[in-house]
């Protein structure tokens, strides 16, 4: 690929560039949102229907227990 290269000589832009014009923007007004909210809200729960405890085994306690512990050493 060539790179870009302009030729030899007088350039010319065609069509001729139109004369410079200056241009202005203005925005006059406001923007309003209304939103319709009510003076006073209540919030209504209603009675709880009433719940048994799920079952579960009943806890007992155990009895003493013993703990042994034995350790061998190889006779050399």
């Amino acid at each position: 690929m060539a790179p870009q290269s302009m030729p030899a000589g007088v350039l010319l832009t065609v069509p001729v560039p139109g004369p410079v014009l200056e241009t202005a923007r203005t925005n006059v007004g406001v923007k309003v949102a209304v939103t319709a909210v009510a003076p006073v809200r209540v919030t209504v729960q209603g009675a709880v229907p009433e719940q048994a405890p799920p079952l579960q085994p009943v806890k007992t306690e155990v009895g003493l227990g013993v703990a042994v512990s034995v350790t061998t050493v190889p006779l050399v």
